[in-house]
């Protein structure tokens, strides 16, 4: 993902949103068919004697935060609005996952994408 995230094509903030929607949207919805995000289910699924699965799921957020922190502030974002639009992002992708699975389809991710691309057009 993170090889993926870093192939985001420079641009304004909008822009930077607008292509990471686009390049989730299929991964959602093969999450509305029955898949899903496999660092959400190693962070999900290991037990507290797993603090290792733990640790390499949360690199892995960080990891691809950073990315799109980087493509924001690049695209003349601050670096603090940034970091927390990029959190973001992540957060809804992964609560599409959980979302979009139980509706079986791709209701709650279209309405959380055309919120996140209001707001970031009034940033």
């Amino acid at each position: 993902m993170r090889a993926t995230l870093s192939q985001l094509p420079a641009g304004s903030p909008r822009d930077v949103v607008e292509a990471f929607l686009a390049m989730i949207r299929p991964v959602v919805e093969q999450s509305a068919r029955g898949s899903g995000c496999a660092v959400a289910a190693v962070a999900m699924g290991a037990g507290a004697a797993d603090g290792g699965l733990h640790e390499i799921a949360a690199d892995a957020f960080t990891a691809w935060r950073r990315e799109l922190a980087g493509k924001l502030t690049a695209g003349g974002m601050a670096a603090d609005q940034a970091s927390g639009l990029a959190a973001t992002l992540v957060i809804l992708l992964e609560g599409a996952h959980v979302l979009c699975r139980a509706a079986g389809d791709l209701e709650p991710f279209d309405q959380a994408a055309k919120a996140i691309t209001s707001l970031v057009g009034d940033i």
